[in-house]
């Protein structure tokens, strides 16, 4: 029999780690849960049970709902945002007011709803696992003795689509109807350098073509627009007319009126004799490209991490606050070369309009980097660095831990690639990726499953191929190991973990056994039918990584895996 005391949750203010591992032996903690509802009079406080938490009373009305967040597929840039549907019991018609025919009908849509986990009735422990607003869209239902609602995590904002500003005939009461609609291109990084094989990229965009001045007449000065953003640098003497696939450089006399913002100038008709030897006139169609630095982020302006945080707080409305402490952290991850973010350059030109999500998460995961939402609902970065990797997690999950019935293991096979080539450095002239690395390929890898699984991995955003064939190689060592998914619903112990934490896993059932193996949380939930954590992990048991050598026969990959280049 335990002799250690099973009622200290009667007592504890506190809900860390060594108060679980304390309460462990004796299955009992009271962990709760509680929901808040906002609504124009007020809030509903609201749980399984009737209780105080603090001074708060929270009524029997909802039952809980499992709530899982995930960090998504590697190779796949997605976020998942966690939604949650509830159900508030309503036989008196007590909330009828909010509904159809209601005096505040519609009060629900767009108010947020937060659920809680905590100790008992210690309000101290509590925090939230849930924050979010309730939909627009099918947000609010009914029942005869219920209320059913469905909210998105409140970084469902973030589901937006970049760039947002399209040129119209207000701001342009003279553009073509070629340009008109279009977005207005968002630039950040250096697109002075690396341009080859052409002589600028930046596509300038014509706003006054339908000015019967421009086209004939007297021929006033060409309008151009470049970015909606303001930009570093404007290179007005590398100016080109990119006509039937040759480049004219525009006398840089003829260049001017240069906005202050350099995302806007002026080109003079009639003036130089840079095309062909002849004065240049105007005909619908001609394009124009520049040479120019975009949007200014001080000494991190080509840092993927920093541009993709900007984009972001630009466009997804985020501020600082929201952010985790880690972007800092590899924003300035200076070693080792494969990793070394800090020197890392980065650009983005864009004019079609993407989700945002997705895109920043490309960014990201050309540098081995995944976003997530954190336990604190604030936007986290996991690493895909071997060597940040732990090598003895404290936290270690037993038999003990695993709830009866639900280990399931499998080889993660949709992410093993042992051939690889990349393709990178988007020109916006073209619309085309504009180089090629080498092809690598990991032959034991080959040896060992007897075929080759080839992929093409994109890197728009970079265009230093020296560090994008760092990035492949490093893909590669990862994605040819063999490394196996483990869901598994754990119990309350392991309530303070995270996605991107590390665990050392210590279980022999029947034939599955993992002996001292290091591995990473992908995805986490909180499920209230007993207080369970259910949880998807990557087990290293065949991945070595600096500091940790597996001792099992068929390792093929690793951080020191042996490369070859065709």
């Amino acid at each position: 029999m335990s002799g250690k005391d099973r009622r200290l949750y009667l007592s504890a203010t506190v809900l860390d780690q060594d108060f679980l591992d304390w309460c462990h032996d004796n299955m009992e903690t009271q962990l709760e849960m509680v929901v808040e509802i906002e609504t124009p009079t007020g809030t509903i406080y609201a749980s399984d049970r009737n209780k105080y938490v603090g001074s708060t009373w929270y009524e029997a009305l909802v039952t809980f709902p499992t709530i899982n967040r995930t960090i998504g597929e590697w190779l796949a840039p997605d976020i998942q945002f966690s939604s949650l549907t509830i159900a508030l019991n309503n036989p008196t018609g007590r909330f009828n007011n909010f509904l159809p025919g209601g005096v505040n009908y519609d009060a629900f849509i767009g108010r947020s709803l937060v659920v809680k986990l905590g100790l008992a009735e210690q309000s101290a422990t509590y925090f939230p696992i849930f924050s979010g607003k309730i939909t627009d869209i099918a947000g609010v239902s009914r029942q005869i003795m219920s209320l059913t609602f469905i909210a998105r995590d409140k970084k469902d904002d973030l589901l937006v689509t970049f760039p947002n500003i399209n040129f119209n005939t207000t701001d342009y009461p003279n553009i073509e109807d070629g340009v008109l609609g279009k977005a207005i291109p968002v630039i950040y990084g250096d697109y002075t350098v690396n341009l080859a094989p052409d002589d600028a990229v930046i596509p300038c965009l014509v706003v006054n073509g339908n000015d019967p001045n421009v086209k004939g007449g007297t021929r006033t000065n060409i309008q151009l627009v470049i970015s909606v953003n303001a930009n570093r640098v404007f290179d007005d003497t590398n100016v080109y007319l990119f006509k039937s696939d040759v480049y004219y450089l525009v006398t840089p006399a003829d260049v001017g009126l240069v906005s202050v913002n350099k995302n806007a100038f002026q080109i003079q008709q009639n003036a130089g004799t840079w095309f062909d030897g002849a004065q240049y006139e105007y005909t619908q169609g001609d394009r124009f490209v520049c040479r120019m630095k975009g949007k200014d982020l001080g000494a991190y302006s080509e840092n993927p991490v920093w541009q993709a945080r900007d984009l972001l707080m630009t466009y997804g409305g985020l501020v600082s606050g929201d952010f985790d402490a880690n972007w800092v952290t590899y924003r300035d991850k200076a070693s080792p070369a494969q990793s070394a973010i800090s020197t890392i350059k980065s650009r983005i030109w864009e004019d079609d309009p993407k989700p945002l999500i997705t895109y920043v998460l490309s960014i990201l995961e050309q540098v081995r980097i995944e976003a997530f939402i954190d336990m604190d609902l604030q936007i986290k970065l996991s690493s895909l660095h071997f060597e940040d990797w732990i090598v003895s997690p404290t936290h270690t999950i037993t038999n003990f831990d695993v709830g009866e019935g639900s280990l399931e293991t499998k080889i993660d096979e949709k992410n093993n690639i042992n051939r690889i080539k990349g393709v990178f450095d988007l020109h916006p002239i073209r619309s085309e990726l504009a180089n090629t690395t080498a092809t690598f390929r990991n032959d034991a890898s080959i040896a060992q499953i007897q075929k080759t699984i080839s992929k093409q991995i994109t890197f728009p955003n970079l265009y230093i191929k020296s560090e994008v064939e760092l990035q492949v190689k490093e893909i590669l060592r990862l994605s040819s190991s063999i490394f196996e998914t483990v869901n598994v619903h754990l119990t309350w112990r392991s309530v303070l973990k995270d996605i991107g934490d590390f665990v050392l896993l210590d279980i022999r059932i029947g034939a599955t056994i993992f002996q001292n193996v290091p591995a990473m949380i992908r995805d986490f939930g909180y499920d209230p039918q007993g207080m369970r954590i259910p949880v998807s992990l990557w087990s290293f048991q065949l991945v070595p990584f600096p500091g940790y050598v597996p001792g099992y026969v068929g390792t093929v990959g690793g951080y020191a895996a042996s490369l070859t280049q065709e």
